[in-house]
């Protein structure tokens, strides 16, 4: 062990540790405050991507799209990848708290978090079978590091949103009547998107699913999921590479009182987000399913996280009062947009999830993550 304080000097994530730790010890001492936590989506007009803002204020932005299987243009993630991929840096986000709590030192540390989908039922399917491989180089021993698991899956606000059942309200709706017919001089909007592009496209899917289903069984594979969250060792900031390509990235940072940098949203205020992506790409699916005309979308998610640290805590930080509001601007009637509201519901991926029990498996791996060759 004579050669460990001199590797420290030489190790940022060490570093890094000890300064989070000084950062906790400092919220420990000041009183516990819930944190509120707002999400707020769009879809934007002629090309039906799904704006998500974070943060005070909105200052940051995700881009939530389809492939064009959903008439999307892959401009951004779908809520399924960033799911996954958000679940890898929380889970990331978790060992490096724990890892400064119980002063146990790393060196570096990588997330590899995959899920296999399944059908729930004959229109409802979502990622679950859930599970990460944690790549962590570091000088202690395996035991303890079967330990420190063992407290991310204790106290991870994440790991708990989608491993219990979460009490979660119906979607409240705030509706305005438009005119059926749309003034001329207006530039294309959603109403457009959906005639020109939605509903074709899931009505090319429905086709293709008919044709599917009279022809002879075949084995296939549902599409695996899978996220790389890497740390950097001096920040902590999460880079977290989506797909099997890694094509789209998303940057996570730590709460303020955590040593966080405002650089980019945390992970509890993208993990609830993308819960909105996905119920308001739901909410096209099934507009365009049933012809149902939009003229305007916006979802809001707004929910309330317990304090993790700070005087009057009582326990890990967990996601409390999730609801969700809806905006919407249409020509058709209010028992036509109620509907649809039920049927999002029934079908949404995420709203169901987050509503049902999940399995979440760990595996450590005691060394430094290597790229495949």
């Amino acid at each position: 062990m004579s050669s460990q304080p001199a590797r420290a000097a030489e190790s940022p994530l060490r570093a890094h540790l000890q300064a989070k730790a000084a950062a906790i010890e400092a919220q420990r001492a000041s009183v516990a405050q819930s944190q509120v936590i707002h999400a707020k989506v769009i879809a934007e007009s002629r090309s039906g991507v799904r704006r998500l803002r974070l943060g005070d204020g909105g200052k940051f932005q995700y881009i939530s799209d389809s492939g064009r299987g959903f008439a999307g243009y892959n401009l951004g993630a779908g809520s399924w990848d960033s799911l996954v991929g958000t679940l890898a840096s929380a889970v990331a986000d978790e060992y490096l708290v724990q890892a400064a709590v119980r002063k146990v030192p790393l060196d570096s540390l990588d997330i590899v978090f995959t899920s296999i989908p399944e059908r729930k039922s004959e229109n409802l399917s979502y990622p679950n079978n859930l599970s990460y491989v944690a790549y962590i180089d570091s000088p202690v021993s395996d035991a303890e590091l079967q330990a420190l698991k063992e407290a991310v899956h204790a106290n991870s606000s994440a790991i708990d949103l989608v491993t219990k059942a979460q009490q979660v309200s119906h979607a409240t709706v705030e509706y305005k009547r438009t005119p059926i017919v749309r003034d001329r001089d207006l530039p294309p909007g959603l109403r457009d998107f959906l005639i020109e592009e939605k509903i074709p496209a899931v009505q090319g899917r429905r086709e293709r699913s008919r044709e599917a289903s009279v022809q002879p069984a075949q084995s296939t594979q549902p599409r695996g999921l899978v996220a790389h969250t890497r740390v950097e060792p001096k920040t902590g900031l999460r880079q977290t590479f989506l797909g099997d390509d890694g094509y789209h990235l998303q940057l996570h940072d730590s709460a303020p009182g955590l040593l966080g940098y405002g650089l980019a949203p945390t992970v509890e205020e993208h993990l609830l987000g993308v819960t909105g992506t996905c119920l308001t790409h739901i909410f096209e699916v099934q507009a365009a399913t049933r012809n149902v005309l939009l003229d305007s979308l916006e979802l809001t998610v707004d929910a309330e996280l317990t304090p993790r640290f700070g005087k009057g805590a009582t326990g890990p930080a967990r996601f409390k009062n999730i609801r969700y509001n809806v905006r919407i601007e249409s020509p058709e009637s209010e028992q036509t947009i109620d509907a649809l509201r039920q049927a999002v519901e029934a079908t949404c991926p995420l709203y169901n999830l987050i509503k049902d029990e999940q399995k979440l498996e760990g595996k450590i791996v005691h060394a430094a993550y290597k790229e495949a060759t």
